[in-house]
């Protein structure tokens, strides 16, 4: 009696110390596979807009980036053709020509949309907490703050060149979506124009290319 006591404790053990290891594992997706990597990106228009309805559109974008770790990497923008549509003003950073502005160095966090799904996004940041992007449209000194998240896809399928993934941005009405990783905090841009913050949504469909073979497991 004793030894099968000892052995359905063992087995138990066992199942509780495999399941304790699959749920770490699982805890540790999304990741990049491999890193970490140079890339490039590039988009068509982007869009971005307040809850007010106040609204900037570019007409491109251009940038390089690196995954430094499987769940973090670095990237900058180089957005042209940007004009604050509302009042017909041309925007730009500073020393840049009219139309150009250029975002900070930006920080790239991968996180669950949806894990039931394998809904996968990034999450674009600062790691200093400072602005996004930070230019003038006429006289008026825009800021965009916060963070933004937008869907990348594929997941769990090697992507070789000449592929690429989409990086999708969506909004509607100054209300980005998603405003969250699964379980975290609301996480959404906000512009100002010399006054108050106000809640903003982007849009810009972006393609990220590598020179070698990734694939973002989840």
């Amino acid at each position: 009696m004793t030894s099968m006591r000892t052995l359905g404790l063992s087995m138990i053990t066992t199942i509780a110390v495999c399941a304790g290891v699959a749920a770490s594992a699982s805890a540790a997706l999304p990741e990049f596979v491999p890193s970490p990597a140079p890339f490039t990106v590039k988009s068509g228009a982007t869009t971005m807009e307040t809850t007010s309805k106040a609204k900037i559109v570019c007409a491109a974008d251009t940038g390089v980036g690196e995954v430094m770790g499987p769940k973090t990497g670095t990237a900058q923008l180089v957005l042209t053709g940007c004009e604050f549509v509302t009042l017909s003003l041309p925007c730009m950073s500073v020393g840049r020509p009219p139309g150009e502005v250029v975002t900070a160095s930006l920080l790239m966090t991968l996180g669950y949309i949806n894990t039931p799904k394998k809904e996968v996004g990034i999450d674009l940041s600062t790691a200093t907490g400072g602005p996004l992007m930070e230019f003038v449209c006429g006289a008026l000194r825009v800021l965009v703050s916060g963070s933004v998240i937008g869907k990348i896809t594929p997941v769990n399928k090697l992507v070789a060149p000449p592929g690429h993934f989409i990086l999708k941005f969506t909004q509607a009405a100054g209300k980005q979506k998603p405003p969250k990783f699964e379980l975290g905090p609301i996480d959404v841009p906000s512009m100002s124009f010399g006054g108050p913050f106000i809640e903003s949504g982007l849009t810009s469909t972006e393609t990220v290319a590598f020179p070698i073979g990734m694939m973002i497991a989840a």
